[in-house]
């Protein structure tokens, strides 16, 4: 008897394998998810921060320039924006925005924006943000932080990524009430770039049950962004 069970229980279960248990599997529809940018949330703190910068830096030449944060503001989200149309081919002065200067985060942030196809899940994210842009403004904020580079202000030309696949452990987050989620634990900056860009699902469904990884609050990502030199 003992010498029977001890079969049952080392046996192979291939033998069942090939039973008709009545069930095929078949592929499921890929499912779309748009995930919106608000660059209001936190871009505009960021650029309120970035015109301190620069007057400390060079008080004289900021009076001069004389970018304001408001300014500032609309060239961050033009730069956002330049990428996402970028990624959804919808790009339509591409040879211009490759000379606009980039500040050194928002190169990292844009870097991590783009396509992401998680085959695991049937999932195909994207970033949406609906807003519009006008090449000239940008062209012309661009040429005037470009006066900033004497002062050792990091500032990059040809900055955008030349695919459109973005980043899947950044483009799997999302805001759910005031935290950043995350479909699965990786390191804390990809938190702060969602955060940052106000990642939101566009469309209210039951999809906020795949982030299961909780991260810091938003005040609490934004005080640390704001005050971290380093990233202006």
């Amino acid at each position: 008897m003992e010498k029977q069970e001890m079969n049952l229980t080392n046996g192979s279960s291939s033998k069942f394998e090939t039973l008709d248990w009545g069930t095929i599997p078949t592929s499921v529809k890929t499912e779309i998810i748009d995930v919106q940018i608000d660059p209001k949330l936190m871009v505009k703190d960021f650029a309120e921060a970035y015109a301190k910068e620069l007057y400390r830096r060079n008080p004289l030449r900021a009076k001069e320039v004389n970018l304001t944060p408001a300014e500032l503001y609309s060239y961050f989200v033009g730069l956002l924006k330049t990428r996402v149309d970028s990624v959804n081919e919808e790009c339509k002065y591409w040879r211009q925005a490759k000379q606009l200067l980039v500040p050194t985060w928002v190169q990292f942030v844009i870097s991590r924006i783009g396509i992401v196809r998680d085959t695991q899940r049937g999932l195909i994210i994207k970033p949406v943000l609906d807003v519009k842009t006008d090449i000239k403004q940008l062209l012309d904020v661009s040429s005037r932080l470009e006066l900033f580079l004497e002062d050792g202000v990091a500032l990059h030309k040809q900055a955008f990524p030349t695919v459109p696949e973005g980043d899947v452990d950044t483009m799997s987050m999302s805001l759910i009430n005031d935290y950043v989620y995350g479909q699965n634990k990786v390191p804390a900056v990809n938190s702060y770039i969602a955060a940052f860009l106000g990642f939101t699902l566009k469309r209210n469904t039951n999809f906020e049950i795949l982030y299961r990884v909780r991260y810091d609050d938003v005040d609490f990502i934004r005080d640390m962004l704001i005050n971290t030199k380093e990233l202006l």
